[in-house]
């Protein structure tokens, strides 16, 4: 099995350093009082381009040789590193094309043309994707940039690790979102050589769940649809190198699903103030499914803030929906004169702030006593929601909550 030295994660941290923003690590009062866990925050959706990745790219880029330099490097990646490698590519001088699967996110894709990259969209994942660079790389003497897979990338990912424990060397565990595993496999080489008590978690979401599969002696799940909130972790595998280092130095992985995340998403902005993508969640995610895995001061990996605007919108009106902020209710209303402005009057007077109302009077069930009213309302909760039915019904109202 490969080792990744503490001497070259060093070495790198010296490289890249002077290059990157050193992220804010902070203590969240409120996420630590919600969970019951001690929790810190590791902010790399900070760096320039909203991504830990950058640290593995730029360590691999500055260790390229001249000719390798001239002829350039090539990529798959479903947005950040590609960023990452555009970004420093043309800080440095060095062409950078990038193969990235149909699905990734737009904001991504511009991003990195942005940075002067040469982007070809092809395949259906990361690992289509992969095939096409390596092809691009052996016609055009291109260096391969493996997003994960790469010793030089994984001791540019393990700075962090160093960075942490050098901001709060209070830390007991980390809880560190895996893809293919380059983030984990570096951070766990790094703290596991300067505090080998610290507990590394690894976290999937489990529509691709290989790493969690492995390490639990299961079959892995195929992914039921090439869509993800978690793009950035979409990997169907770990690789060669990185497999190995997550079984032996990992100390427990966790998986959570989709809502779970979009949740955590939901959950940062408003109480962090802070844009995180799926990915950059999943930490978050899994202490809020898994408390009893932060022990002691727990540190989670924000990994990155690269998420679509109508991802976003799509994902916080859906928290609004799931924490009962936003509540469809039907009531069954008389087919008379001013029975609508009664019942918006009686609303109004509860402080319910009506966002839509879909009234079909020709509707099969619509009768003249009877006329169905579906209302969306902009409550406080579920126990506000609960008091707006109980008032209503009071008033004589036939009404309930709409659930899914």
């Amino acid at each position: 099995m490969t080792q990744i030295k503490l001497e070259a994660i060093q070495a790198a941290k010296e490289r890249v350093s002077p290059h990157l923003v050193r992220s804010q690590l902070s203590r969240s009062e409120t996420l630590s009082s919600e969970t019951g866990c001690d929790l810190v925050l590791k902010f790399e959706n900070q760096q320039f381009t909203a991504s830990f990745k950058e640290r593995g790219a730029l360590n691999k880029l500055l260790l390229l040789d001249e000719e390798q330099r001239e002829h350039g490097v090539v990529a798959a990646s479903a947005g950040n590193h590609a960023q990452a490698l555009a970004r420093h590519g043309q800080r440095l001088g060095i062409p950078v094309h990038v193969v990235m699967p149909k699905f990734t996110p737009n904001t991504k894709v511009e991003h990195t043309k942005v940075f002067g990259a040469r982007v070809t969209i092809h395949g259906d994942n990361v690992d289509k994707s992969m095939s096409l660079a390596k092809d691009l790389a052996d016609e055009y003497s291109y260096t391969l940039v493996h997003p994960f897979d790469d010793i030089n990338v994984i001791e540019g990912q393990g700075t962090l690790g160093l960075e942490m424990l050098e901001q709060d060397p209070r830390i007991d565990t980390v809880v560190v979102p895996i893809g293919g595993g380059g983030l984990a496999s570096g951070i766990a080489s790094a703290v596991k050589h300067i505090k080998p008590e610290v507990r590394v978690i690894g976290v999937q979401v489990d529509t691709f769940n290989t790493a969690y599969a492995h390490f639990h002696g299961l079959e892995p799940t195929e992914e039921r649809s090439a869509l993800t909130i978690a793009e950035g972790i979409a990997v169907k595998r770990p690789g060669a190198v990185t497999r190995p280092l997550i079984m032996s130095l990992l100390d427990e992985v966790v998986q959570v699903t989709e809502q779970q995340i979009e949740t955590a998403i939901f959950t940062l902005l408003e109480f962090e103030k802070t844009v995180v993508e799926g990915a950059g969640a999943a930490s978050l995610a899994a202490v809020t499914a898994y408390p009893e895995i932060a022990k002691g001061r727990t540190a989670l990996i924000v990994s990155g803030g690269n998420i679509e605007m109508i991802t976003l919108s799509a994902v916080l009106q859906r928290g609004l929906v799931r924490k009962s902020r936003l509540v469809w209710m039907r009531v069954i209303i008389p087919d008379v004169p001013g029975s609508l402005a009664k019942l918006t009057q009686h609303l109004g007077l509860l402080d319910s702030n009506i966002v839509d109302i879909v009234h079909r009077r020709t509707s099969h069930s619509s009768t003249i006593g009877a006329q169905p009213l579906n209302i969306l309302v902009h409550l406080c909760g579920e126990e506000e929601s609960d008091f707006v039915v109980d008032s209503l019904c009071k008033q004589g109202y036939d009404a309930r909550v709409l659930v899914d």
